[in-house]
């Protein structure tokens, strides 16, 4: 048995399901065209303009499906290669196993082999074996388990039914008698071969003169699919951002947060400075700010008030800067204030984005 194919056969087979997709999709919707056109006409379109726009969405619906298709492609292409090269090489190292006629004590020969999936991810080899010298056969799996039939019972008295099978390879046919221990039943059923195979040739064939007769007009070419790609990408991405965009404007918390004030440096200096010296805390300093993935300056403050307790100092200044930066895109940071020998000390970090001032209107 032949499993793996050319890569030739798997695009073709793809490229297959994708005119069939997308002819399947287009005839059905342009099949509602007639019903499209017998509903009320609230805005006294014309019959023409609206065939043209119900032809529009067609298209875009069809070229919807031929870019999800080919973005698809290369991987569903490799996925069914690697199956198929798996089933492979289990089919050609599966090697018979050696089975001995119950009745004559002979080897028996092995005349069928073939694989079995059950979809699942399991794979294995179902022989066959003949005794050379009776009639009597058995099956067994490459990895020595005896192959167990299904009981079928008798449609008539629930008996236990027996299968024979006779071929004919003049006629190119396969008999199946089904006859009952229990009863008379008897039933006969005859394979085709022939019909098979005609039949699958002519599915083939029609397949073939579908895909070369639809292939240029539903399949893209590697440089289409990408472009494809990236604009059905870009318009997603766009839309997602419109939505988010909606979402804001109608969120009292981003709402708030755009009306924030966004202070540079010097602003927040002066704002401090301004504020600090009127309770009594001078000469404010900011040191090297720290450029990390959020923007951190250091400051230095002195009380000049040398009767206020440290504790006072430094939970009064905490107070009065949480308080000061409160409408602003500036936060004294966790760390909180230290102090020493009347200077005192903290870290102030600036929240550039949006979604940060969202986080910290939360708190």
């Amino acid at each position: 048995m032949e499993y793996l194919r050319e890569e030739k056969y798997y695009i073709d087979l793809h490229d297959l399901g994708t005119v069939k997709d997308c002819l399947h999709h287009s005839r059905l919707l342009y099949s509602k065209l007639p019903e499209l056109l017998k509903l009320p006409n609230k805005e006294n379109l014309t019959e023409e303009k609206l065939k043209n726009d119900w032809l529009r969405a067609i298209n875009i619906v069809v070229y919807s499906i031929k870019t999800e298709r080919f973005r698809s492609k290369e991987k569903t292409i490799t996925d069914w290669m690697s199956s198929d090269k798996e089933k492979q090489t289990r089919f050609d190292k599966a090697e018979p196993l050696e089975i001995y006629c119950d009745g004559c004590n002979l080897l028996m020969e092995p005349f069928d082999k073939t694989l079995i999936d059950d979809f699942k991810g399991n794979i294995r080899i179902l022989f066959l074996y003949g005794c050379p010298n009776c009639t009597k056969k058995k099956a067994y799996y490459d990895n020595g388990e005896i192959h167990k039939s299904k009981l079928v019972l008798c449609e008539k008295c629930g008996g236990e039914i027996r299968v024979s099978i006779k071929p004919d390879n003049k006629d190119n046919v396969t008999t199946w008698i089904y006859k009952c221990t229990s009863c008379d039943y008897i039933k006969t059923e005859i394979d085709d071969h022939k019909k098979w195979w005609d039949e699958h040739n002519d599915r083939e064939r029609k397949d073939k003169e579908l895909l070369a007769k639809y292939r240029d007009e539903f399949c893209f070419s590697e440089q289409e699919g990408n472009e494809a790609v990236q604009q059905t990408d870009a318009i997603i991405t766009f839309m997602k951002e419109l939505e988010e965009e909606d979402k804001k404007k109608k969120d009292p918390l981003y709402q708030k947060a755009r009306s924030i004030k966004k202070l540079k440096v010097t602003e927040l200096n002066k704002l401090l400075k301004e504020e600090l010296e009127k309770a009594g805390y001078t000469e404010l300093m900011f040191e090297k700010p720290e450029m990390g993935r959020f923007v951190a300056i250091p400051f230095l403050v002195q009380d000049e008030k040398t009767d206020r307790a440290d504790y006072d100092s430094k939970q009064g200044l905490k107070r009065l800067i949480n308080k000061v930066l409160a409408d602003t895109n500036w936060r004294l940071m966790s760390g909180g204030i230290g102090y020493r020998a009347g200077y005192l000390s903290g870290k102030l970090r600036c929240y550039e984005h949006e979604e940060e001032l969202v986080e910290i209107l939360k708190e």
